[in-house]
């Protein structure tokens, strides 16, 4: 089985390459430079024409957005455990996070970073910028909120993909200038994430897999 992730350091990427660190399974990691623009060049939308990441691809065949992504690799390696597919409401309890990680969370986030997604009026963006900051912050209440019973895990004992994908929110603080010690639980939460090795390793391919060579 020949599988490709096309991922980008610092981005929403990262759930995707620790399932596939999770696996064991051999793939190759292609790295995009965000800041150079180059998911916007002629060869970056030749693979992928949304302009976006991650992308995957399995034997040839290609799979965009998160929650497709993750769930392809989880429906692939299932020894792996990645999703509870054998238990179908704490399946439902990880789409729903899963979901609202990817049309919420990090749309809030985007308000913030990048308002011409949303409007080309650019006296606009300085209310989607309060507006994404004040869901931010909001996101970051429910999460905590969901960790602070002690659970290890946002599915309870069960480490999920649900997980790593929260991690990403929690690494973007620092971009919002958001002190995160407001939020214990979900700080250690994702301090317990770092120490898992699969985290490590995906961690580690942000500066160390092969860079997109621009046309």
């Amino acid at each position: 089985m020949a599988i490709t992730l096309y991922f980008a350091a610092g981005s929403s990427s990262l759930p995707a390459m620790v399932a596939l660190e999770e696996t064991g399974a051999p793939y190759e990691a292609v790295r995009l430079a965000l800041a150079d623009g180059q998911q916007r060049t002629p060869e970056y939308l030749a693979v992928y024409p949304r302009g976006r990441v991650p992308v995957l691809f399995v034997d040839g065949e290609r799979i965009g957005e998160n929650v497709a992504i993750l769930t392809v690799i989880a429906r692939r390696f299932p020894m792996a455990r990645l999703l509870p597919f054998d238990d179908p409401v704490q399946l439902g309890r990880a789409y729903e996070l899963l979901a609202w990680f990817s049309s919420g969370v990090h749309v809030a986030f985007a308000q913030v970073g990048r308002p011409e997604r949303y409007t080309r009026d650019e006296t606009a963006w300085p209310a989607l910028k309060a507006g994404g900051r004040e869901n931010m912050l909001a996101a970051y209440e429910e999460i905590e909120a969901r960790l602070s019973d002690a659970r290890p895990w946002l599915l309870g004992e069960d480490f999920s993909l649900a997980d790593p994908y929260a991690l990403v929110f929690h690494r973007w603080a620092e971009r919002l200038d958001i002190d995160m010690a407001a939020y214990p639980a979900y700080s250690a939460h994702a301090a317990r994430l770092r120490q898992r090795p699969s985290v490590q390793r995906a961690l580690g391919h942000e500066t160390a897999s092969r860079p997109l060579v621009s046309a």
